[in-house]
């Protein structure tokens, strides 16, 4: 009798070869267990395999599956009002993979530097700049950019209202 990884019956039970594992969710047997095959990955809300998403196609974000999303260096996050397979905040995409961000004074193209960065397109050859407010760190061959976030205090937060209430009062 053939265990089928179909509709959650039988994934993850025992199997000798992918023929013991045969169905319409793609599922292999490997290391005497029925899995996904390559291009699926295993649903967390079910135990189905469902095929893997493309990079910028439309995911479930609320499936906590890290191997959701076909592409290296991805992950399915909320863009607007849609989830999609977007690259990793330390990657950009190039139209098919994510590619390791540009760090500081490398040379660079638009939105290919690190988080804090921007493309110097004035300097030859364009170079990742560091943002205003933010410094290159480490200071030798630089990986990021870092700032120092300014938090209004308590004390300001109460005091400024107060005063501007009471200069309408006055006028």
């Amino acid at each position: 009798m053939k265990k089928v990884c179909q509709d959650g019956a039988n994934y993850d039970e025992a199997c000798t070869s992918d023929v013991d594992c045969t169905g319409t969710n793609a599922a292999k047997c490997a290391g005497r267990k029925c899995t996904c095959s390559d291009g699926y990955f295993r649903k967390t809300t079910a135990t189905e395999c469902a095929a893997k998403v493309a990079l910028d196609a439309t995911c479930i974000v609320t499936d906590s599956a890290k191997d959701q999303c076909s592409v290296v260096n991805t992950e399915c996050r909320t863009d607007g009002s849609e989830s999609k397979c977007l690259c990793k905040a330390t990657h950009y995409s190039d139209g098919n993979a994510c590619q390791t961000s540009k760090k500081p004074e490398e040379t660079c193209a638009a939105k290919q530097c690190v988080t804090h960065a921007t493309c110097n397109t004035k300097s030859n050859p364009n170079k990742c700049q560091c943002n205003a407010g933010y410094t290159a760190t480490p200071a030798t061959t630089p990986t990021m950019c870092s700032g120092v976030m300014k938090v209004a205090t308590l004390w300001y937060m109460l005091a400024v209202p107060i005063y501007v209430s009471m200069m309408s009062l006055i006028r």
